[in-house]
């Protein structure tokens, strides 16, 4: 039996520690993972989550056969490995197989141990071939459904299965602490408690189809700027009672795995942190799984002995060498140095105890998921051990129902934030001889889902909001569409171009004798590249094809529709580009766009440097052909042709300055399309112009809006002014047009919250989040009233950058020396590295949040929020009354029951939610929040009809954890429960005494 990582040897350890609860002890670790008792096997009766038959002896049997060899690759990512001839066929009709897998452990073949495969989340299953895109996590938290998140848990868990992976990246638990925090999409939300309960549906989902989940990122990881190095310092009280709860209630769920996280925390980088990830997370959490690193996020080869039990993605640090000698040789004392703290010595027996621990956890959560049966203690073993995988489906199978899941969860979190005058629902009326107005980029282009690792390439042909819009108005009532906010702008006019001159000197270019009478011309010479180069897969060269089309002027480039470039072929064009007259300024982007090409370039100021601008490769690209997948400014987004992507390159350009073009496109297989166009710098004036003339004649406009959120990168940087801001220049946009038409709908696709400065000028909003592929039929069926919003928002939306909790007024250097501790990225005080960055948690003499994050600082503070956590609107209207409460603390907890009544004319889903006060007889020292969510449900009513409701209020919501006693103490006393729509909307409220 091995002992628990609690009893090695820790690294030394500067600040606080937390305490272990009372209720967390659990002894040695294989007591606190497995029985013992028992070691009959029972036979599955099926595949899915716990549905392994080894006992814990026989897992420690299976770790005891392992060479140390084969134990150390169980405990580091390799390559991406070759898929199963099954996954590969159902991957893709080319059978090209399913590659671009986050990472993998190989297992070991001759104990019958199979690879453990992982893939990317949380948005659903990202690898390099097309999945089902599911709404951004944080649209599913907008659903407040805890069966919606189980649903989406089961749709990722299938796909998961069928493409051969085996742990999904996923749930993301991180608290939206930082308004603009790049990956808030990928979260669940502000509260604890409603990010515990939607990642706990999304855990019992995905395993229930036998797919590990991998909670992330343990802890703190809450932002990305200096995700890699920032300290974030928090007290004992602050953990517990915030991010700690949400991982808590999905490990109760049963999560298999957690990632540590890229931060310190306490000044201890999380992957190699004992005290998070032993006091913490193994014995208060008593989590039995195993843990394994975010990609490149282990530090030290100690780290194994800290608490992590899989490095990713390869093994620099728990690497065959390093751990071979650590085993056989033991490690000397390290002395702290300026990046890390001491580490004492430990003996060969230690290590091997820790990589036996290891191991062991991994084996575990494979017991779990039913991969371990071909083992010789397994349901499948025939008399030779040999790896045995559950069956899966297949993949194709599975993409009908998950499209109607994906739709449906999008429909649950849009979020009705205002509509006054019921703007909303629309009625097939308002199209009626061109009443009805559309504009935004996503509009055309559906925006899905953020980027990074949470990025899934969705299946083509999804319908676009516009055209979801268009084909529920009906045919006979025409809707208008106007760029707006135009990420595309013009063709390049001939007026601009004009063919070059030999004469002149330009270089490298090949010409008839015909050709000469073009130069200086307007227009672009246009020729064909010989076809042998292109017919033979190499680089197209510049000699002209004897029997090829003969050369011709084109006045603009656009091949679109019905005269496209033939397949086989590739052609290029030539010449001169001369800036005009630049009323606007003198920044310029030149674009080029392209549909079915093998490759299409542009160079830019002349071949002899050949200075490359745009380099657009092979669309589709099998088997990743999804144009869904593009990013929204790699998109087209006109109408007439929204097939084509685009690429950009923004150069300066003074009247009368010309530059050398040269373009080219390679057709393959099918004909090619290419346009080249230009955006002068007076365009957002133009844009504007234009649809605000268009909505002026116009009965109302539905206008989208979006933000983008990425991995890596906070948005706005460290300035979270500019970060709540909507790119570019759509907020002046939104204003013009609402003053031209005050029955403006605007639809927002974004991840996390923004400013609207043009929120009282609109009649509707309407938060639809990234709601994944399906989004633009499920934003017509809110916006016709086929489906009633019921969402309510996981964040709150502050008023303005200077009135959200991140804020800290005494913060004025932002630079890389300066004082802003409360945004992570920035340099602060640390007692290893001279000015390791900080994060904005309790330090002394800083700004303190402590417990009040999101809406409990707003209602510390008194702050109004734009719109309050839980807020959201609906078609119809609902009441709330008959509150009661029963129980008492010692009973495990209060039950609350209340009545909430449809009392408005159509069907719709209801959100109760219930807060709880805070408690008189806690000592003044601990932090209590002036309401806390303690419970909701989602209840759809008839227009009418009513429901009574009961949410069991546990002892720990009743509590708070309390430094000076190191545990949860019960708030006793007189306390009060609210129910209502939201956190700042008590419909009905009564007062109880808690008594212990």
């Amino acid at each position: 039996m091995f002992p628990s990582r609690a009893q090695l040897p820790q690294a030394s350890r500067k600040g606080r520690r937390w305490r272990v609860a009372a209720v967390a002890a659990t002894g040695l670790l294989v007591a606190s993972i497995l029985p013992t008792t028992g070691d009959a096997a029972t036979t599955a009766a099926k595949s899915g989550w716990g549905q392994g038959t080894l006992t814990s002896s026989q897992l420690l049997s299976l770790v005891g056969q392992m060479t140390l060899s084969e134990e150390i690759g169980m405990v580091h990512g390799e390559g991406d490995p070759p898929n199963s001839a099954a996954a590969t066929a159902s991957c893709t009709a080319s059978a090209v197989g399913c590659v671009g897998e986050a990472g993998w452990i190989p297992g070991v073949a001759r104990l019958g141990i199979p690879p453990l495969r992982m893939t990317d989340g949380p948005a659903g299953v990202r690898l390099a071939h097309v999945e089902t895109e599911m709404p951004a996590p944080v649209g599913l938290a907008a659903s407040f459904d805890s069966a919606a998140a189980q649903q989406y848990g089961e749709t990722v868990g299938q796909a998961g299965r069928a493409t051969d992976q085996d742990v999904w990246l996923g749930p993301m638990v991180n608290e939206v602490n930082y308004p603009t925090g790049g990956r808030n999409f990928e979260t669940l939300g502000e509260d604890p408690y409603l990010a515990g309960q939607i990642a706990a549906g999304e855990v019992t989902g995905a395993q229930s189809q036998g797919l590990i989940t991998e909670l992330k990122h343990f802890i703190e990881n809450d932002f990305e700027n200096g995700r890699s190095s920032t300290n974030v310092l928090i007290d004992d009280q602050t953990l517990h009672e915030t991010e700690a709860l949400a991982f808590q209630s999905a490990i109760q769920a049963g999560a298999g795995s957690v990632m540590c996280s890229y931060n310190r925390v306490n000044y201890v980088y999380g992957c190699g942190n004992s005290t998070t990830l032993g006091e913490v997370l193994r014995e208060q959490l008593a989590f039995g799984g195993f843990v394994q690193s975010d990609w490149g996020a282990v530090h030290k080869t100690t780290d194994l002995v800290n608490g992590d039990d899989i490095e990713q993605s390869s093994g620099s640090n728990f690497s065959v060498t390093a751990l071979t000698n650590a085993v056989q040789n033991g490690t000397p004392a390290v002395a702290a140095t300026a990046d890390y703290p001491a580490y004492p010595a430990i003996s060969g027996a230690q290590w091997k105890q820790a990589l036996d621990t290891a191991v062991y956890q991994i084996l575990t959560t494979m017991n779990k998921a039913d991969l371990l049966e071909g083992t010789q203690y397994g349901s499948h073993f025939t008399g030779a051990p040999t790896p045995w995988v559950p069956a899966r489906a297949d993949l194709a199978s599975l993409q009908a129902g998950d499209a109607k899941a994906a739709e449906s969860i999008a429909e649950d979190g849009a979020t009705l934030l205002k509509n006054d005058d019921t703007v909303l629902p629309l009625a097939k009326a308002d199209a009626k001889k061109g009443g009805l107005l559309v504009m935004g980029p996503t509009a055309v282009a559906s925006y899905y889902g953020g980027g990074g690792s949470a990025h899934v390439t969705p299946y083509d042909g999804s319908v676009s909001p516009l055209t979801a819009i268009q084909a529920t108005a009906g045919a006979a009532n025409p809707v208008s569409y106007v760029p707006g906010y135009d990420l595309d702008g013009q063709l390049v006019p001939a007026s601009a171009l004009s063919a070059p001159d030999p004469a002149a000197g330009y270089p490298n270019w090949t010409l008839t004798s015909t050709d000469t009478g073009f130069a200086g011309k307007p227009g672009l010479l246009r020729q064909e590249i010989t076809t042998a180069s292109v017919a033979s897969g190499a680089q197209p060269v510049l000699d002209l094809d004897p029997g090829a089309t003969p050369d011709q002027l084109d006045g603009t480039v656009n091949y679109t529709g019905a005269s496209t470039i033939p397949a086989n072929t590739a052609f290029r064009w030539s010449g001169l580009l001369t800036a005009p007259a630049n009323p606007g300024g003198t920044n310029w982007q030149l674009k080029v766009f392209v549909g079915n090409q093998t490759s299409s370039q542009l160079f830019v100021d002349g071949l002899a440097t050949a200075q490359r601008r745009v380099s657009i490769g092979a669309y589709p690209k099998a088997p990743s052909s999804s144009y869904a997948g593009l990013s929204e400014t790699a998109r087209s987004h006109d109408p007439a042709n929204p097939a084509l992507q685009q690429a950009s390159y923004s150069t300066t350009l003074t009247a009368g300055q010309q530059i050398h073009l040269d373009l080219r496109v390679v057709a393959g297989a099918s004909p090619a399309q290419i346009q080249l166009r230009w955006v002068p710098p007076d365009n957002q004036a133009a844009a504007i112009n234009q649809a605000v003339a268009a909505a002026k004649t116009a009965k109302k406009v539905v206008l989208f809006a979006y933000d983008d959120g990425q991995e890596g990168s906070d948005r706005g940087g460290s300035d979270q002014a500019a970060g709540l801001q909507l790119p570019g220049y759509q907020n002046d946009l939104i204003g013009a047009v609402a003053a031209a038409n005050p029955n403006t709908v605007v639809v927002l696709n974004t991840g996390d919250a923004v400013l609207m400065p043009w929120a009282s000028a609109v009649k509707g909003i309407l938060e639809m989040w990234y709601p994944g592929q399906e989004g633009g039929t499920a934003t017509a069926n809110v916006l016709f009233g086929k489906v009633n919003p019921g969402g309510k928002l996981p964040i709150t939306f502050p008023a303005s950058a200077t009135q959200q909790p991140m804020y800290d007024p005494n913060c004025t250097d932002t630079s890389a020396t300066g004082n802003c501790p409360m945004y992570p990225g920035v340099v602060g005080p640390s007692p290893y590295v001279a000015g390791a960055t900080t994060s904005y948690r309790t330090i002394t003499g800083m700004s303190v949040n402590g417990i009040y994050e999101g809406y409990r600082w707003y209602d510390e503070h008194g702050v109004q929020p734009l719109f309050p956590f839980g807020y959201g609107l609906s078609y119809t209207s609902f009441s709330y009354s008959k509150l009661s409460i029963k129980g008492s603390a010692s009973a495990s907890g209060v039950d609350v029951t209340f009545t909430v009544t449809n009392t408005g004319s159509v069907k719709g889903s209801a959100t109760p939610q219930v807060y709880i006060g805070p408690s008189p007889d806690l000592p003044g020292s601990v932090q209590q929040a002036l309401r806390k969510l303690v419970g909701f449900s989602r209840i759809t009513l008839a227009a009418g009809a009513s429901q009574a409701v009961t949410l069991h209020i546990n002892q720990q919501q009743l509590s708070s954890w309390a430094d000076a006693a190191n545990n949860w103490i019960v708030g006793t006393g007189d306390r009060t429960v609210y129910v209502g729509s939201d956190s700042r909307d008590p419909r009905v409220q009564k007062g109880f005494t808690l008594k212990s």
